[in-house]
């Protein structure tokens, strides 16, 4: 397979070139003659046909290192499938099932009236009920398109009224519940337009109700969903600055002469810093990596009036004229970030294609030479998907700026230890509770280097783990006179009678080195002991990442007790216990 040529298709070569190229990414995991870095096992149930849609899936899954294996179930049968505890899709244990259904199926007949949107929510609450029953996985389930269906006609729409309200009502019911995600379909198809999304004629032709183009945006909105779900998403939005943050070259045009504002020219530019805004709000870290004088774009973050992003919203600026690949990797060890989290954005083309062939890692995303395309562009990236938002998320701006602070303040400390001391660092450890959940999941899910096993689990299996007397969920919090840091610490322990077994045991970058790590196996092994247990047994599976916790659990004080090239497996005798010192954290 030609992967450069793969990598380039977008999906509007049209259906059979895409269905050929699906092909050939199945024989080709099949035959181990490809090998990606990320595996998801999905299923469909429909009440259209959905084998055009899982080829596109298939295909830009692949084009985003995520190898998709795809259970279909048989056309219209979506009842059968969840209403069956021994159907096939429950022998397929999907991680996310995606049930996609017309209203018209949900009906007894073709009216929509007040009593039709009664019955078809409770044909859909049954359809949950029995899969939340017979399975572990997610259900992304969809809303219904209300398209106008007389769109010339004075008097009110009425199908198209009650089609909304039944919609804000699966909305209302489902959005908040940890297994379920919902594809806002009504959403899609007024952004595409409801003339170019559904298409009666693929309709007659192939029961298939959306048009080859909108099948292609669906495929991209379902990766999304699976993205989220694994906690693949992208975490570090890197940006340049002259013609990308605003027009105009800075060095040349001076203060008053780039263009950022309300008016054209630079109504684009602030658009496009209204979207990179809405990304911070949801957590996503902001970086600049640019080519220029550092005090000229630090006078347009602080001074020009018309400018939204600032020096705060920035976890880390490097404005120099180095390298921009050497800078970016140099931003990814400020961040402490994989650079296979990191997203850049530059308007010049010999800039992105270095950044390609030096870093393949981070991801380029191209823009259009219309600034006013910019938004756009972003906003159907689907790099910093996610299905929830925590409140670390929310305030993850304003933690990396503290920690900006913090860096700063270390390099006046004289040692260490004066700079450990003067933190005033006060940690809370703390047995999970029910607004933990997302965190926790969130954690398990995007943490790397300072996690002792990269074992990843979904909120469902938190939230489940969390009401099994059999586990323990310890949470680590941190606050400092800098700030709150948020939940930066998790260990997952599995409760038995004589011997706790630590599952999971991870850290945020963030706070390694300031002991708090030291706390929180203290913390299990006082519980443990203060349990009638002899021992605590641990683990470390080494990963591409997580070298820098190799040694971790023999500085614990943990008996290293066997081996392999998999995993290495530890033990610490409670008998006599001690807790150590901890002189620079005071813990409630």
């Amino acid at each position: 397979m030609d992967w450069e040529s793969f990598k380039k298709l977008k999906g509007d070569e049209g259906w059979l070139v895409i269905r050929r190229h699906a092909g050939v990414v199945s024989d080709a995991l099949r035959q181990k003659t490809l090998v990606l870095k990320h595996q998801a096992d999905i299923a469909f149930v429909s009440s259209y046909t959905v084998d055009p849609l899982a080829d596109y899936v298939q295909v830009f899954s692949a084009q985003n290192d995520l190898a998709v294996n795809s259970y279909i179930a048989p056309y219209g049968q979506f009842n059968q499938e969840l209403l069956n505890p021994q159907s096939e899709l429950y022998r397929a244990s999907p991680q996310l099932t995606f049930l996609l259904i017309e209203i018209e199926s949900l009906l007894t007949n073709d009216a929509v009236d007040e009593q039709a949107q009664s019955s078809v929510l409770s044909r859909l609450q049954g359809l949950v009920d029995a899969f939340l029953k017979n399975s572990t996985g997610i259900l992304v389930i969809n809303t219904f398109p209300a398209c106008p269906s007389w769109p010339l006609q004075v008097l009110p729409d009425q199908r198209r009224i009650l089609i909304e309200k039944l919609n804000a009502g699966i909305i209302e019911r489902y959005q908040s519940h940890p297994r379920i995600q919902i594809i806002d379909l009504d959403a899609l198809v007024a952004y595409a337009g409801c003339q170019n999304a559904l298409s009666p004629q693929m309709m007659s032709m192939a029961k298939i109700p959306f048009s080859e183009t909108f099948l292609n945006f669906l495929a991209r909105r379902i990766i999304s969903h699976i993205v989220a779900t694994l906690g693949l998403a992208r975490k570090c939005l890197v940006l340049d600055c002259d013609n990308t943050l605003w027009g105009g070259i800075i060095g040349e045009d001076g203060l008053d002469g780039i263009q950022i504002g309300h008016d054209s020219p630079g109504r684009e530019y602030l658009e496009f810093q209204k979207t990179i805004l809405e990304l911070y709000q949801q957590g996503v870290i902001l970086a600049i990596n640019s080519k220029n004088n550092k005090d000229d774009v630090m006078q347009v973050l602080n001074e020009h009036p018309q400018m939204l992003l600032r020096e705060k919203h920035f976890a880390s600026i490097l404005v120099n004229w180095d390298p921009k690949p050497q800078n970016m990797q140099k931003i990814a060890d400020q961040i402490n970030i994989g650079l296979d989290a990191m997203v850049f954005i530059d308007d010049n083309p010999a800039e992105r294609q270095m950044m390609r062939q030096s870093l393949p890692q981070v991801e380029m995303l191209e823009m259009p030479a219309d600034p006013s395309l910019f938004a756009r562009t972003l906003r159907e990236t689907g790099c910093f998907t996610r299905a929830y938002l925590t409140e670390e998320d929310k305030n993850r701006g304003q933690i990396y700026a503290a920690q900006r602070q913090r860096e700063q303040f270390q390099q006046s400390c004289a040692t260490l230890e004066d700079f450990l001391k003067s933190l005033e660092m006060v940690v809370s450890i703390h047995p999970a509770g029910k607004d933990d959940i997302k965190r926790v999941a969130q954690l398990t899910q995007r943490t790397n280097q300072f996690n002792l096993t990269t074992r990843r689990y979904t909120e469902a299996a938190i939230a489940a783990m969390a009401q099994n007397p059999s586990w323990r969920i310890y949470v680590l919090g941190l606050k400092d006179k800098f700030g709150d840091n948020g939940t930066v610490g998790l260990a997952l322990v599995e409760i038995q009678p004589k011997k706790w077994r630590v599952d999971t045991f991870l850290m945020s970058c963030r706070v390694i080195g300031r002991q708090v790590e030291d706390a929180m196996v203290d913390r299990i092994c006082r519980d443990a002991a203060k349990a009638g247990c002899i021992s605590v047994s641990a683990e470390y599976i080494p990963t591409a990442k997580n070298n820098l916790v190799a040694g971790f659990w023999d500085k614990m004080g943990f008996e290293k007790e066997n081996a392999d090239a998999k995993q290495v497996r530890y033990s610490k005798q409670l008998k006599n216990y001690q807790s150590p010192q901890f002189l620079y954290l005071k813990i409630v």
